[in-house]
């Protein structure tokens, strides 16, 4: 976010509230936003603790159905908006923009910046709805299980330490976990499968092995910039996953590069030559996970319980956003 830009999408007649989380980002992109907010006169809420832009939101839009909030904040700002959203039950109404203030700004970076979304216009867009242990949780961004659930759990703790913040903390955690490089026992599968090239139905997944880690993608980046979906797309009613086999640290270290780039899969689907014995990559409905202890949203880490299972489904079209 560059703090001296206007706080104010204008979203018609709707009646916008500010959000803003002093725990994202740079002390100085909220200072800058809040007198953003207030040189407008416009309404202002500040999140109080974590959990708290749940409860803002959700209350938002129980006492007013066709509001407009604006979220300042990273990824786990972002993903507690939309589940206040969805727990006011006002989601063929309620609508919502974010400010990129986090360390990691990866929902940010494909609704605001791709140009998949028309700016200040709303659109619909999917989420993510995961059920673990009977509980309900939905993801804006990304869920990933393995690897790359680790790397979040270390990078939780980097960004306390001055030196790393953003995507430098990320870049910091995938080391310090690949240099104790473990695997996950998962079964995978996947349901209401299509072609990538496509679109046509093809045969369910399923696959039972140890992999390094998976992700399934609504958007396209992860951890600071990493484009691991780049043939995602957050309103074509489907999830993209990713499966990456295990393999040795040598090997992923000769193609992380190509992963954060995302070059390694072309717009039809098709791996590159390198990449063929490395990962899988398919286009879904429904995923259910399988023997793992803890997954991830949108950076946010939950454990899977006594079951260690998660279930994963797109909602199409879940919600309203106006991309700024």
């Amino acid at each position: 976010m560059n703090p001296t830009l206007s706080a104010t999408p204008k979203i018609g007649s709707r009646r916008v509230v500010h959000i803003l989380n002093p725990a994202s980002g740079k002390p100085g992109y909220f200072d800058a936003a809040r007198r953003a907010v207030e040189k407008e006169g416009g309404e202002m809420q500040i999140s109080q603790h974590c959990g708290s832009i749940t409860e803002l939101v959700c209350e938002l839009f129980k006492s007013d159905p066709f509001a407009h909030a604006v979220i300042y904040g990273g990824d786990g700002s972002v993903n507690e908006a939309v589940n206040g959203i969805m727990l006011s039950g006002a989601v063929d109404t309620a609508s919502f923009s974010v400010y990129p203030m986090g360390s990691g700004n990866d929902f940010s970076a494909y609704v605001n910046d791709s140009g998949d979304l028309p700016k200040t216009d709303l659109s619909r867009i999917d989420l993510i709805k995961t059920t673990c242990d009977g509980v309900v949780r939905y993801c804006a961004n990304m869920a990933n299980v393995g690897f790359d659930c680790d790397v979040v759990w270390e990078t939780y703790t980097l960004k306390k330490k001055p030196l790393f913040r953003g995507k430098m903390s990320y870049i910091a955690g995938v080391a310090k976990v690949l240099a104790v490089k473990k695997t996950i026992p998962a079964k995978i599968t996947l349901e209401g499968s299509v072609d990538i090239a496509t679109g046509e139905p093809v045969d369910d997944f399923s696959v039972e092995k140890r992999v390094l880690l998976s992700a399934c993608a609504n958007s396209k980046f992860y951890g600071g910039g990493f484009k691991a979906a780049p043939l995602a797309s957050i309103s074509d009613g489907l999830m993209d996953v990713l499966i990456v086999n295990d393999v040795s640290r040598l090997k992923f270290i000769s193609v992380v590069g190509n992963y954060r780039k995302g070059d390694f899969i072309s717009e039809d689907g098709k791996l590159g030559k390198k990449f063929l014995d490395i990962l899988s990559y398919h286009r879904c409905r429904k995923m259910t996970l399988t023997g793992v202890d803890r997954f991830c949203l949108d950076g946010e880490i939950y454990d899977t319980g006594d079951d260690k299972t998660v279930e994963l489904e797109v909602i199409p079209g879940a919600l309203w956003y106006a991309a700024i």
